[in-house]
């Protein structure tokens, strides 16, 4: 055998009883999987914990993007990597929550093959309206009574997604016909909801709050279970009998199954760190965000309730998707 082989099978001997003895060896290179575009919120989140993590969980942490597929390939990345700490996944909620009664065929099992660490932060839904709906309609019950006799439709981010259900859950405590129009991101959205080709939407707060507060679009009601510090005038939907509606999406980090506890306990405690830094702080002030950090069997928990809610609604809906 080489000197350069024995050394490495040595290096790797090490790290494993290291690992098995409760230790953290701290690696040279991590990376962060996220499954959606560079430059979007998930990806920018990722990049700016990146910099915290680095030189202080890894010596280098990066930023690897595996789009598509609404977040699934970058989660399937995650699954078979090495379960040593030098991989973990950004996730939205969905993907690991909602994914598991809409595909009939999903490649990944989220409470399986993924590990919790800790969520990072939170965001409600507003349901809005625009210039597609009668300037009268000012609250959510003007909403309903125009929408009785008006058939409407409401666009979200994706089909599949939180914002999809919540807005099948609310036509159906109200009694409304309305139609899910699915985009590819809010980005894709707001030109329409803006000109009113699209009537209304179950939107990400951060990406129509500016449009709220110049009085281009009407919010009408929030998901979150208290008032959004960002739009503190606009009430809740349990506020106004819809408490089925209630629910944010959150992101959160997951490592690979069989990744030593040694390592998640390593890695919470880093990110609970990091979630602190301005750097971060003030971009989640930027985009709407709420920071939002869990212990990782309190993030476990979390999925199994989630998980169990959504089995039922999404049910009901008979929405499916092949692949």
């Amino acid at each position: 055998m080489s000197s350069t082989r024995r050394h490495f099978l040595q290096g790797i001997a090490a790290s494993t009883a290291l690992l098995s003895s409760g230790a953290w060896a701290r690696p040279s290179l991590a990376r962060i999987v996220v499954g959606f575009a560079a430059g979007g919120t998930l990806d920018v989140i990722a990049r700016r914990i990146a910099d915290q993590l680095g030189g202080n969980y890894a010596d280098s942490v990066i930023v690897e993007g595996r789009t598509g597929a609404g977040g699934r390939i970058a989660i399937d990345t995650t699954k078979v990597a090495n379960p040593d700490g030098t991989t973990i996944v950004l996730s939205p909620s969905s993907p690991i929550v909602i994914f598991p009664h809409v595909y009939k065929k999903l490649s990944y099992d989220p409470q399986t093959d993924l590990i919790p660490i800790t969520p990072v932060c939170s965001n409600a839904q507003t349901f809005v309206v625009g210039p597609g709906v009668p300037d009268q309609v000012k609250t959510l019950k003007d909403f309903i009574e125009w929408a009785k006799a008006n058939k409407t439709v409401y666009a979200t981010p994706a089909a599949g997604s939180i914002m999809h259900f919540q807005g099948t859950v609310f036509a159906q405590q109200a009694g409304l016909e309305m139609t899910h129009v699915p985009y590819r991101g809010m980005a894709a959205i707001l030109p329409d909801l803006l000109s009113g080709a699209v009537a209304t939407s179950m939107a990400v707060t951060g990406d129509i709050r500016q449009h709220v507060e110049s009085g281009k679009l009407r919010a009408l009601a929030v998901t979150s279970a208290q008032r959004s510090r960002f739009l503190p005038n606009v009430p809740t939907f349990a506020e106004l009998g819809f408490d089925k509606v209630t629910g944010v999406d959150w992101y959160g980090l997951f490592a690979p199954a069989k990744t030593p506890q040694a390592v998640i306990d390593s890695l919470q405690q880093q990110v609970h760190t990091a979630m602190k830094a301005k750097p971060i702080t003030e971009f989640l002030e930027q985009m709407g965000f709420d920071s939002y950090t869990l212990e990782s069997a309190q993030l476990a928990s979390r999925i199994r309730e989630e998980t169990a809610r959504w089995a039922p609604i999404v049910k009901q809906s008979g929405f499916e998707l092949d692949n």
